[in-house]
This record gives C-alpha cells, sequence and structure tokens, in this order.
C-alpha cells in the first residue's frame, strides 16, 4: 500500500506527502465510458452546499447566481464535480473572515467571440484569454470569484504548473499539494473547454471555465500526469 509520494517541482524542489491525500490527484481518468446529461445548476449548487461550515467557521458571503435557461450538459459528474470542488475550495480556503466568494453561471453563444477578442487586444489584466467557444454551439461559462488573497502579478504565469504554490498563500497556509490547479486544468481541457483567470494580490481572484454545450465525448484509456 502506497504511504507516501515523493514529489519533484520544476523548480527543484522535493516534496513528500501521504500518498492516502493525493494519488488519486496524480491520475487523471480519461476514459469516458458513458456521458450523462447532467442537471448542471444542481450539483453545482451542491458543491457550493458541502463548503457551508467552512464559509460559516469564516463567516464569508457566498452568492451564487444562475441563468434561467442552463440546458443540460453531457459530462462526466466526477471530473466536472473535481474542478469546482477545488475552485471553490480554494476561494473560501484563501479569502480572509468576513470576505466574499461567487459562484455564476451564464451561457455563451458563438456571436460573443468578437467581444472577448476586442478585450484581449486592449492589454487587459485577463491571464490567457481564449476565444470563448470551440463549436458554434457556444458554451456554458462558468465564474468562481472571491475577494481573497489574490496571485502575484509576477507568479501568474505557473499558476497552472505542477506542484506550484503561489508565495503569498504559502505563508498563509504550509500545508497543499500544488496539484490542484494543475490536475484542473488537465481535465477542462480534455474535457473540451477552457480556464483561465483575473487576480489582483490582496483583492481577490476570479478564474473563468467555459464548456462547449457539445459536452464531452466518449473516450477509453487513462493517461498519467506526467
Amino acid at each position: 500500500i502506497c504511504r507516501q509520494l515523493k514529489l519533484e517541482s520544476s523548480d527543484g524542489k522535493k516534496y513528500e506527502t501521504d500518498c492516502a491525500n493525493t494519488e488519486g490527484l496524480f491520475r487523471i481518468i480519461q476514459s469516458i465510458p458513458s456521458p450523462k446529461a447532467e442537471p448542471f445548476k444542481r450539483w453545482l449548487a451542491k458543491v457550493g452546499y458541502e463548503r457551508k461550515p467552512q464559509i460559516k467557521v469564516k463567516a464569508l458571503k457566498l452568492s451564487q447566481k444562475y441563468a434561467d435557461n442552463l440546458p443540460k450538459l453531457n459530462a462526466d459528474p466526477k471530473l466536472l464535480r473535481m474542478v469546482f470542488q477545488n475552485l471553490l475550495s480554494n476561494s473560501v480556503k484563501y479569502t480572509p473572515e468576513k470576505g466574499k466568494a461567487g459562484i455564476e453561471i451564464s451561457l455563451q453563444s458563438s456571436s460573443l467571440r468578437g467581444a472577448v477578442a476586442t478585450k484581449q487586444s486592449q492589454g487587459s489584466e485577463i491571464a490567457a484569454l481564449p476565444l470563448v467557444a470551440r463549436n458554434d454551439k457556444g458554451a456554458i461559462l462558468i465564474k468562481v470569484s472571491d475577494t481573497g488573497y489574490g496571485i502575484p502579478k509576477n507568479q501568474q504565469d505557473k499558476i497552472f504548473t505542477k506542484l506550484f504554490r503561489a508565495d503569498n498563500v504559502r505563508e498563509q497556509d504550509t500545508e497543499g499539494t500544488g496539484l490542484g490547479l494543475y490536475i484542473v486544468k488537465s481535465i477542462i481541457g480534455h474535457s473540451g473547454g477552457k480556464i483561465w483567470f483575473e487576480s489582483e494580490e490582496n483583492k481577490g481572484t476570479t478564474f473563468y471555465v467555459t464548456l462547449p454545450l457539445a459536452g464531452m465525448k466518449k473516450k477509453e484509456g487513462t493517461k498519467a500526469l506526467a
């Protein structure tokens, strides 16, 4: 039985962590045997509900805003649940007491691509801003925001790197593997979606996720996270 896992980050530093907590994160299941039409709004709201004990302890204000016309999405619920648990958990963990966190879901049509591209060309602070949708059917847009510690500007290009943790959050929380956002990006990419963020240190962060309305396609096999 694996008890400990030795890791080496991109900067050469070595880490040793409890394998029981991380070996599931080290291997994303790339097979999607039977994508299901998921009631997106309901199970994402449940992820927010599961964070209520931590939210209550820190006296945070959680806002939830969901578009009325959200369709069901063909997706692997376990993989997408992992994504949103991680994003919301980070928001709650790295937001000081009496701060705010939020979840918002809306629909984006392919006609919005031009507006997104224009914002990018005007020098927006948004990191890695993609064109919104991969296909003419548009996409679901999810925003997870907070008024937390934010990500230092000089480290924003590393935020999806394996084993990376920003300096300011390591000062607040010495635990953690730095694998969460790396895995989140892998899952979203595998699902045909995009993820990006905007952040300002000491003011907060907003993560954006788009998922194509075409949904996930059935795939087989596994892929280790190298």
